[in-house]
Order: structure tokens, then sequence, then C-alpha cells
């Protein structure tokens, strides 16, 4: 019998010592599930201990775009600026309108000032696309004209004054005025002007040479007869073929108070501006978040009530 009971009380201890294994057997099963593979492509980040999640741009989603040399564009004073990283914790994204979706979910008061403007129209299919556009988010631009643009598209050049949009000149068959001399330069300038007067009433003080091209000459040439030289701030390259996410991206990366941004409402590659249609509302949407104004060249700097 005390056999037997040594025996039980063997049995007893071996299977609580089983019980015990089995337990911490379990125990590294389960703690393993709970750990999942990384699928493929996906990358384990950390949040630096010091940095909040929210304002942390991954290094390798930082990037330059638009880097080349600007003369080879087809507005040859297009200034280079370097990319600027934003500062908000955003990052690009493949939709133009990805970014907009992040962050703010209201109206965002407008604290600074950024001009839209269209060159080289008018035409009869995207100038009047734009201007939908524009009237839908109610944001007022600036077009620069072509004067022979204006002689075979005057009600488009007429809708435009007439939906409270600004007019300037630029030329009259978009030839490099640095080439031309005084004379070709005064014809190109005043036949335009007479253009847009007789559409519109009146002529523009604001003068944008095409090409961004220009020298002492034609600078004392066009102060002097009191007319206003308009440049810009940052080029978006729609006339390239430019893909509407880039010009977004790039514009809310460059775009600072009171800067003046280039778009074309006429040309483009191969006679193409659907990245400029496209990427248009998303443009706007964006800057009024970043807390932008769209006025008019005009009014850059004058404060409204």
């Amino acid at each position: 019998m005390a056999i037997r009971i040594l025996s039980d009380r063997k049995l007893v201890v071996l299977g609580a010592s089983l019980l015990s294994a089995t337990t911490i057997v379990m125990f590294g099963i389960h703690a393993a599930e709970t750990r999942q593979p990384l699928s493929p492509g996906q990358h384990e980040t950390r949040t630096p201990d010091n940095a909040s999640a929210a304002g942390v741009v991954p290094e390798q989603a930082t990037h330059a775009k638009y880097t080349g040399d600007p003369k080879s564009s087809q507005e040859a004073g297009s200034p280079t600026a370097p990319a600027v990283q934003p500062s908000d914790g955003r990052t690009p994204e493949s939709k133009p309108g990805a970014a907009v979706q992040q962050g703010n979910s209201g109206p965002v008061k407008a604290t600074k000032q950024v001009a839209l403007t269209f060159d080289d129209g008018p035409d009869n299919k995207y100038t009047p696309q734009v201007l939908d556009i524009l009237k839908q988010h109610e944001v007022k631009a600036t077009f620069f004209v072509v004067g022979r643009q204006v002689v075979n598209h005057p009600d488009v050049l007429k809708r435009i004054h007439d939906e409270g949009h600004s007019v300037g000149n630029h030329s009259w068959d978009h030839a490099n005025l640095t080439k031309l001399s005084a004379d070709q330069i005064q014809k190109e300038i005043k036949s335009t002007d007479e253009a847009i007067e007789k559409v519109i009433g009146s002529s523009t003080p604001m003068v944008r040479t095409p090409y961004g091209a220009v020298n002492a000459s034609i600078k004392r040439s066009l102060t002097s007869a009191g007319r206003q030289l308009v440049f810009w701030t940052v080029d978006t390259k729609d006339w390239s073929g430019a893909a509407p996410a880039d010009m977004v991206e790039l514009v809310r990366n460059r775009t600072k108070n009171g800067g003046i941004i280039l778009m074309h409402s006429f040309g483009g590659k191969n006679g193409k501006l659907d990245n400029t249609v496209e990427a248009l509302p998303h443009m706007i949407e964006a800057l009024k978040q970043d807390g932008y104004a769209f006025v008019t060249v005009p009014e850059l700097g004058v404060k409204k009530e």
C-alpha cells in the first residue's frame, strides 16, 4: 500500500510538472503569435523619442522636383528655387488632392496672399475650363494675354474681364523681346494694348514679357512708359506636361506670402493643358488650407477690410 501511495504521489508531481511545462509552451506560442511578420514592402518605422508623430517627415519622403535648367522651359526666365521641406508633417502623395484631405477639416483663416496667373491665352478650350474652376471656387486671377489670341477669341477675353479677373499684356505673338529692335518691341506691346482695349474698353499697365526674357533696355523702356513688369515666384511648368500631383506639391512647398504662381491657359505640350485643369482645383484647396487668400496681381499687398 505504501508503495502504491508513493507511486500516486509521483504521478501527482509528474502531472504538475507536465502542466507547468504545457503552460510555458502555450505562453511562448501566444507571445510569438502576437508579433505579426511585416508584409512584403512594409517597413517598420519608429518615431524619434524627441519628436511627435504628427511633426515627423520621413527622410525618404522628402525629395526635390523640378531642379532642371530653367532656360529649357517655355518661360526661360523662370526662377529655380530649392525644394522646401514641409514643416507640418505632410508628405507627397500620388494623388493631387491627397494632401488636402489631411489636417484641418474646417475652413482656415486666410492670413497670406497669393496670385494665380495664366499666360498665353485666351483660347476657346482651356481658358473657359480654367474660368469655370475659378468661378466655382470664388477665386480671382490674372491673365496675361497674347494679342493675336485676343483677336481670335474676343468673347473669352470679355468673359475674363466680366468675371472680375485682371488682364495683362503678354505681347502680340509671344516673341522674345530681347531679340527685337526697339520699334518692334513697341509694336508688340502697342498692338496688344489696342486689341485688349477694343474688347474690354481699357488697356492695362501690366506687362509680362514672353519667356520672362528682359534686359536693361526693355526695363527702361517699359518703366519709363509707366508700365508694370510682372514676373513670378513659382513656375508650375504645366506647359511641359508635368503631372498634376507634382504641380500641387511644388506649389504647396514653394509658395510664400505675396507669391505669384505661373500657369497657362493656352498652349502646353502638344497643345494640351489637361494637367492644369486637373491640378487647379486641388491647388486652390491646398493653398486655402495653408491660409492663403487669392488676389489679382494689382491687389497683392493691398489689405482688404
